[in-house]
């Protein structure tokens, strides 16, 4: 008994295209949560970590001796 190939290979090729369709979908939606994810890390270090409350403030503070820093 001779086997054809076609019968064989058209399964095997939808197969391939399926599951290289999924990781494909899989791939891409991983990326876009690790830049979502990378985003909100970002956006949380720098809206409540230490660069907001080390950076020069834009109003003076008020001190006692500030007007006799003036004179």
């Amino acid at each position: 008994m001779i086997a054809r190939p076609a019968p064989l290979l058209i399964p095997l090729i939808v197969i391939a295209v399926v599951s290289a369709d999924v990781v494909g979908f899989a791939a891409t939606l991983l990326a876009i949560c690790m830049i979502v994810g990378f985003a909100i890390v970002a956006s949380g270090w720098t809206v409540g970590g230490k660069t907001t409350s080390t950076s020069i403030p834009a109003v003076r503070p008020s001190a006692p001796d500030w007007t006799s820093r003036d004179k």
